[in-house]
Parts: structure tokens; C-alpha cells; sequence
């Protein structure tokens, strides 16, 4: 007797210390009200600074670059950038060998625990191979989180993806994704957003086809939230002739659901792959070599006239940088992408807009 209640007490106190290292959904204790007054106050302590606080609503990190995440002086480095909050969506958990079929990621939960003022809790990243499978695991388990009330933000969904220059150069083609976004799956996440009401995030190169079928997919659900991102990001032009600040009127003034993000690439940056090479932004203003600092006409109209409908992303992924080297980069970025646009609208794609989305409130 004595011995079965000594495994009892270790079995006890081992699974103890694994719940305290891998939290999950029920250790997020806050109601919406309590986040939203926590992320407010976060907002106004750089606003009383003077600084146009940034909200971050696209980036990927795995459980190993969480990591850095716990290094004072990465947290530190997002108040000398002005990055008040970061969605991360996450990738699935590692193997364990006694779970089957998809694995929920939970490793960004601690940092959302310790730091709910900086990190909006965020879905798993619908990047995995169960995903491009199109399983069905992973969207039911997406659906069963949201469906929680703890998650704020869905996504980024891979639907059409191109690799990156450094998957390529490594060959790794897998990470082309080619689903329709009227899939089932499609369809599910769509539907889980009109449910909700919490945005979601898709990577959906804008080619022909696409672009009718996500006007499609807009009449259908008009109560989804949905952030298209990487706005003015062309890489095979050949497939995506009819993109252009004339389309993304039209589509902006048809479909009130529809946002972007501005996490696109710098002025003059250079798309590689299989022999294509090319400046890959196409909101900037072309110089005799390259491009120069500065948004073209039509599309500087668009950010105003839609002020809106974009919010701002910095797209952390695999095989990024250390966090506070790429922060650096990403923030001069869309602080570039803002400077050319009146006060109130770079206060707007900054964080408001974001706000808004996250919230359901005007800021």
C-alpha cells in the first residue's frame, strides 16, 4: 500500500510539472474585457510618448525560437522599437510518440501568460503537412480552440504559397502550397470567422484565379474577417496580371470584409527562384536601378482613401533571423510605408485598425 501510494504521489507530482511546462487553453484566465483594458494600457504608454505604437498581426514561431522569447533584452527590444503587441500563431507541437493525427502547438502560451500586455494569443499556423493535405484534424481542432473564446486572432492559412528565396536556394519545394480557399477546409475557416467573428489571416498569392475565387468566397461569407497578406507582393507576374491598385479598389469598395496587411518587402528587394528574378513589391515608386523609398501615387491613394482596411505585420517565420535583428528591419519598414501618409491614417494601420479587429471596438 505504502509503495502504490509513493507512484501515486510522483505520478501526481510528475504530471504536475508537465502541466506547469506546457499550459494550455484553460490556463488563460483573463475575461476579453480584462485583455482589452491590459493591451489599452500597453497601447497608451508609448502614445504618451509620443511613439505610433505597432500591432503585429502576422508572424509564425516555433517552439525552439519561442526561446528568445525569454531573454529580457528581446523583450526589452520591443519597447525601443515601439512593437506593442505581436500575434504569433504557432506551429504544431513536436512528436511525443503516443499522439496520432494533428498535435496542437501550446508552446506560445507561457509567453502570453507572462507577458499578456506584448503577445495576443494566437491559433496554431495552418502550414503543417496536415494542412496542405487538407485533413481534416487540424481545421476541427482549430474550430474547437476558437470556439473557446480564448484566441483572438485565426491563423496565417496557407492557401497559395510561393517558396522563399532561402527555401529555394535549400530546395525546399515543399513548402509550395497550392489549396483553393473554396475548399472544404476553406470553407470551414471562412464559416469558423462568420461563427465568431475573430479574423483570420490567409497567404494567398494574388494570381487571376485566385482573385476571383476570393471575391467568391467574400460574397459568401460576408460576416468573415478576412486579412489577405503581403499587400503589393508580386512575384510571377505572368500569373498575376489583372493585381493592381485599380483591382484592389474595386475589390476594397465591393467587399467591407476584406483587409491586408503591409508586411511586404523593402524598396529594391529582389525575388530569386528556378530562374525568376525580379523586384517583388510592387508599391514602390521605380527608379533607373531598382526602386526608391517611396509608395507610387495609386497606391498612396489607396492606403488613404481605405485607411480602414489595413493593418500593420512583420511576418516572422522559419529560418528567420534572431527576433531582435529582424524586428529592427521590419519596423524601419512599415514606419517607411507610413511616413508618406497623414497623421491619423499611420495611426490607424499602426494599431487601430488592428484594435478593431481584435476587439470589436473603435480606438
Amino acid at each position: 500500500m505504502r509503495l502504490y501510494l509513493l507512484f501515486l504521489f510522483i505520478y501526481l507530482g510528475l504530471s504536475n510539472i508537465s502541466k506547469a511546462q506546457s499550459p494550455s487553453d484553460s490556463d488563460i484566465k483573463w475575461t476579453k474585457p480584462e485583455i482589452e483594458q491590459i493591451w489599452k494600457k500597453r497601447l497608451e504608454s508609448f502614445l504618451s510618448k509620443g511613439v505610433i505604437p505597432i500591432i503585429d498581426m502576422e508572424s509564425t514561431i516555433n517552439d525552439e525560437q519561442s526561446r528568445q522569447l525569454s531573454d529580457s533584452s528581446v523583450i526589452k527590444k520591443m519597447d525601443a522599437l515601439g512593437i506593442a503587441l505581436i500575434a504569433f500563431d504557432v506551429n504544431q507541437a513536436p512528436p511525443n510518440g503516443s499522439t496520432s493525427g494533428y498535435r496542437w502547438g501550446y508552446h506560445m502560451h507561457q509567453y502570453v501568460i507572462s507577458n499578456p500586455d506584448r503577445f495576443i494569443l494566437t491559433t496554431n499556423a495552418g502550414v503543417s503537412p496536415n494542412w496542405r493535405n487538407q485533413k481534416s484534424d487540424m481545421i476541427q481542432q482549430t474550430e474547437e480552440h476558437v470556439r473557446t473564446g480564448k484566441y483572438a486572432l485565426i491563423g496565417e492559412f496557407e492557401f497559395r504559397h510561393y517558396v522563399s528565396q532561402d527555401e529555394c536556394k535549400n530546395q525546399r519545394y515543399d513548402r509550395e502550397v497550392d489549396i483553393q480557399l473554396n475548399s472544404q477546409n476553406g470553407h470551414r475557416l471562412f464559416a469558423l470567422s462568420s461563427e465568431t467573428g475573430i479574423p483570420f489571416l490567409i497567404h494567398n498569392e494574388p494570381e487571376d484565379d485566385r482573385l476571383d475565387v476570393l471575391a467568391e468566397m467574400l460574397a459568401k461569407y460576408p460576416n468573415a474577417k478576412v486579412i489577405q497578406a503581403h499587400f503589393g507582393q508580386i512575384r510571377y507576374p505572368n500569373r498575376e496580371k489583372i493585381f493592381s491598385a485599380e483591382y484592389v479598389r474595386n475589390l476594397l469598395t465591393k467587399y467591407p470584409n476584406l483587409y491586408f496587411d503591409i508586411s511586404v518587402g523593402e524598396p529594391g528587394r529582389i525575388y530569386e527562384c528556378q530562374g525568376q528574378r525580379l523586384l517583388d513589391t510592387v508599391i514602390w515608386e521605380s527608379a533607373t536601378f531598382g526602386q526608391r523609398d517611396r509608395i507610387k501615387p495609386e497606391y498612396l491613394s489607396i492606403f488613404n482613401d481605405f485607411s480602414d482596411r489595413f493593418v500593420s505585420g512583420m511576418d516572422y517565420g522559419g529560418g528567420g533571423p534572431p527576433l531582435t535583428l529582424f524586428w529592427e528591419t521590419r519596423v524601419k519598414n512599415i514606419r517607411l510605408i507610413l511616413r508618406d501618409l497623414p497623421e491619423k491614417v499611420q495611426h490607424k494601420i499602426a494599431y487601430q485598425n488592428a484594435w478593431r479587429l481584435l476587439t470589436g471596438k473603435i480606438y
